[in-house]
This record gives structure tokens, C-alpha cells and sequence, in this order.
């Protein structure tokens, strides 16, 4: 095992060092300065013992090419928060055993194959603020161990599988900033039943945001806005007890602001809420409308901006003693 990580060491890794140390099972210089291209050669067929390599937070350029798939026994591999180009390495596709792929924050670019189904042990893909394109793989949800699938803040487009619904085990979906677009009516998110954190934000969805989401007993987080997404909200979401961080707005088909404070009260751990452009030209909640308001308590933001409401601001804000 080597450990570098968190120093100030620069220049470049060189190859040599992995051929020499055949039998180093984990390998980290996260968090430094080291530039110029990654190692061109890391794995051998007959010698390597990697199992965790990472690259991440250095100043690394270049494309990733250095024959990933003969690391036969590699389970994690992170080189996130570089300045790494070029397409996801086609020989990726056959370290089968992976369980973490983390390229965040590089210049990544084309499409994801369809053939990142051939990794069916990944409990992680994060391939974050990228320069992805092209569509989801159709058979995502081959990978039915994942548990954290990030892919926000790319150009992806077209829908999400439906095959997505598979992946059981999911904890964290995140596709926000994308160019996706697809009717969200269409899935069935009862079926994810250990989803913590939703965000589909900034993409192009349509159609009703389906009550299936309430069914989702350990959400924490959902992020829906900037979509086209007829929202509503309905009592059903009170079953969410930990609901803390919930962004609807910028979407069309929501009305009655008493009505829907009214119920939101309810959710007690919630932290931040965001309904900006909804309600339009409706009145803002009046103290005797809230006159057996207790609600909101733990408050920290309220987001009710570009609604065109009217009305006066009521004294029930100034209850929020943590806004």
C-alpha cells in the first residue's frame, strides 16, 4: 500500500514505479500538485495487484490511456478533479469486478458506451461535471448494485431508461444540468425504496411528477426545478420524515400557496425550500390563513421569488427563528 495523499509533491508519476512495485495493492496521491500526463503504463496481465488507485485533485492532463483493463483485480479507481480529455476508456469496460468509477470535474467528453453494463459489481458511478454527450445507456439497470449514479452538470440528452428503475440499491440519482428529456409520469420510484437524494434539475422533463417519489421513505433531498413538470403538492409527502432540502420550482401546474404551506408545515426536518415562479398572482398566506401556523421551525431558506404574489409580508415569517 502507498499513501501520498494531502502533501505538496509535484512532477509527474512515472511508469517505472509500477512495474517496479508489482505487488502494491493500493496506490493514492490524492490531494497534491502533479501535472503532465497519468502513467502511460500502470497494469501488466501477469503482475498487477491494484485494487485502489487514485489520481484525484492533482493537475493531471491529458486523456486516460495507460491499459486500465488489465488491471484484472482493481476495484476503485478515482482521478477526479483534473484536467483529464478524451472519451471514457473503451478497456474500462472490462475491469468487471470495479465497484467505484470517480472522474468528476475533468473535460471528459462523447457518449457513455452501452457496454459499462459488463460492470455489474459498481456501487458508484460518478462521472460529474464532465463534457459527456449522447444518451443514457439503454441497459443501465443491468448494474443493479449501483448505488450513487452522478452525472450532473453534462450535455446528456434523450431519456432515463426505464431499465434505471432496476437499480434497487440506488441511494443518490443525480442528473441535474443536463439536456435530458423524457415523461417522468412514465417511472416508478417506489421501486427504489433506499433513495436518499433526487436531482433532475435543469433538464427537460415533462409530463406529472409521479406521487410514486412519496413512496421513497428515506428521501432527504429532491431537486425537480427548471424542468416542464406539472407539480402539485399533496399531502403524500408528509411521509417523508426526513425530508430536509426540497426544490419544485420553475415548473408549471403549481397553485393554491396556503394550501401548499399549509401541508409543507408539516415536513419538520425540512431546511431549505424553493418554490420560486409558481403560485402566480396569487396572495401571499395571511396570519388569520395561518392562524394555527407551527410549522417551518427549522427553516433556513425560503424561496418564493419570481411568483408575482401580492399582498403584504405576514407576521408569521418573523415565527421562523432559523430562517
Amino acid at each position: 500500500m502507498v499513501d501520498l495523499s494531502s502533501n505538496r509533491l509535484h512532477g509527474a508519476v512515472s511508469s517505472s514505479f509500477f512495474q517496479e512495485a508489482w505487488n502494491v495493492t493500493s496506490f493514492s496521491v490524492s490531494n497534491n500538485t502533479f501535472s503532465g500526463p497519468m502513467p502511460s503504463s500502470i497494469c501488466h496481465p501477469s503482475s498487477s495487484s491494484l485494487r485502489h488507485l487514485d489520481f484525484s485533485f492533482n493537475n493531471f492532463n491529458g486523456s486516460i490511456s495507460f491499459g486500465l483493463g488489465k488491471c484484472s483485480k482493481l476495484q476503485v479507481f478515482r482521478v477526479g478533479y483534473n484536467y483529464l480529455s478524451g472519451s471514457l476508456p473503451e478497456d474500462i469496460f472490462n475491469s468487471t469486478i470495479l465497484e467505484e468509477i470517480s472522474l468528476p470535474r475533468n473535460s471528459l467528453h462523447g457518449a457513455v458506451s452501452d457496454r459499462i453494463s459488463n460492470l455489474t459489481n459498481l456501487t458508484t458511478l460518478d462521472l460529474s461535471y464532465n463534457q459527456l454527450s449522447g444518451v443514457l445507456p439503454l441497459h443501465l439497470g443491468k448494474l443493479s448494485k449501483l448505488k450513487h449514479i452522478l452525472h450532473d452538470f453534462n450535455s446528456l440528452e434523450g431519456s432515463l431508461p426505464l431499465s434505471l428503475m432496476n437499480c434497487t440499491n440506488l441511494v443518490e440519482l443525480r442528473m441535474g444540468t443536463n439536456n435530458l428529456g423524457s415523461n417522468i409520469s412514465m417511472l416508478n420510484f417506489s421501486i427504489l425504496s433506499q433513495l436518499s437524494k433526487l436531482d433532475l434539475r435543469k433538464n427537460n422533463f415533462f409530463g406529472i411528477l409521479p406521487r410514486s417519489i412519496y413512496s421513497c421513505k428515506f428521501l432527504k433531498a429532491i431537486r425537480v426545478s427548471y424542468n416542464n413538470l406539472e407539480v402539485q403538492i399533496q399531502p403524500e409527502i408528509l411521509s417523508l420524515k426526513s425530508l430536509s432540502f426540497l426544490s419544485l420550482g420553475w415548473n408549471k401546474g403549481l397553485t393554491n400557496v396556503t394550501g401548499a404551506m399549509k401541508i409543507l408545515m408539516g415536513c419538520k426536518c425540512l431546511l431549505m425550500l424553493s418554490l420560486a415562479s409558481s403560485f402566480l398572482g396569487e396572495e401571499m398566506p395571511n396570519d388569520v390563513e395561518m392562524a394555527d401556523f407551527n410549522g417551518f421551525q427549522n427553516l433556513r431558506l425560503l424561496d418564493l421569488s419570481s411568483c408575482n404574489l401580492s399582498g403584504i409580508i405576514p407576521s408569521w415569517l418573523s415565527k421562523l427563528k432559523k430562517l
